[in-house]
């Protein structure tokens, strides 16, 4: 079932992109190619413990994020909030951003998808938020 999400998402992607770039005229006029950005929206606030630490986040980008993006990212920190569903209280927290630009296969959507699921496991969160997008990249 897993796999099967991954594809469909993947040949949804690459449709977009004939219509975002029927003729593929600005993107090769810049030297560029079709790419996924992915932005993973991370929480720092652990409940009863606190926030992750620097040191841990640190160390959570080099053991699992940038092994599985090595050619780069691009990273910030933030503020977000989002509403409890079982208190319906929006809650604020200290959060991070980290973007990646690869491209559309179903090894780069399995490689998000195990950083977020590394994520919540390690620091004990609900969710990893994600958003996919299509762009033209040239680096």
């Amino acid at each position: 079932m897993r796999l099967q999400l991954i594809c469909s998402l993947v040949c949804a992607v690459t449709l977009s992109a004939c219509a975002a770039f029927p003729d593929g005229g600005v993107c090769q006029q810049v030297h560029g190619s079709a790419q996924l950005q992915a932005e993973l929206l991370f929480g720092r606030d652990i409940q009863g413990r606190g926030q992750v630490t620097d040191a841990e986040r640190s160390a959570f980008m080099a053991e699992v994020v940038t092994p599985r993006f090595p050619d780069g990212l691009t990273t910030w920190d933030t503020r977000g909030q989002w509403r409890d569903a079982a208190s319906g209280q929006t809650i604020g927290e200290d959060s991070f951003v980290v973007r990646i630009v690869a491209p559309e296969t179903p090894d780069t959507l399995e490689r998000l998808a195990q950083i977020r699921s590394a994520y919540t496991s390690r620091f004990h969160q609900d969710a990893v938020g994600l958003l996919v997008s299509r762009l033209c990249a040239s680096f």
